[in-house]
């Protein structure tokens, strides 16, 4: 069914997924500010479930993680709730060993060469009190997992 926001509705969901990659690439558990408060990510239902199992990542990921998206596809159902797909390609780095920072005091990581992964996540938004969040993120499906660089996990 299309909406008369159908554009916008897109837009906003496109926004979030971003939002989401890009915080899930250094403060992970605030990640979960993103999803409705009955939102469910992987099996972790709950705002405060999800914070927890990102901030259980956060705390021992010291590595620089990049994710990269691609052939983003949004359907929107209605004038308050959408889905999407897309890929995701996740460059993981051992931070450098000397002290560098950027300009904000931020450490600089190691090389990027090296795709870990590309997997397709499966996304669902809902609108509640007039803002977009993540109702239901479902466990990426692999597509390509390189077995060198997964061998050294």
């Amino acid at each position: 069914m299309a909406t008369a926001n159908e554009f916008e509705i897109r837009d906003r969901c496109e926004r979030l997924i971003y939002r989401f990659l890009r915080v899930l690439e250094g403060e992970q558990g605030k990640t979960a500010d993103l999803f409705t408060e009955d939102g469910q990510a992987f099996k972790h239902v709950g705002r405060e479930a999800i914070r927890e199992h990102f901030a259980g990542i956060e705390a021992v990921d010291d590595n620089v993680n990049v994710n990269l998206c691609s052939n983003l596809l949004i359907d929107v159902d209605d004038d308050d709730h959408a889905r999407a797909t897309n890929y995701v390609t996740h460059y993981v780095a051992d931070r450098e060993s000397e002290d560098l920072t950027d300009p904000k005091g931020g450490r600089v990581g190691g090389e990027l060469n090296t795709a870990r992964s590309i997997t397709r996540w499966y996304w669902e938004f809902r609108r509640a009190e007039g803002e977009w969040l993540i109702s239901r993120l479902q466990y990426p499906e692999p597509v390509l997992l390189r077995k060198d660089v997964i061998d050294d996990l």
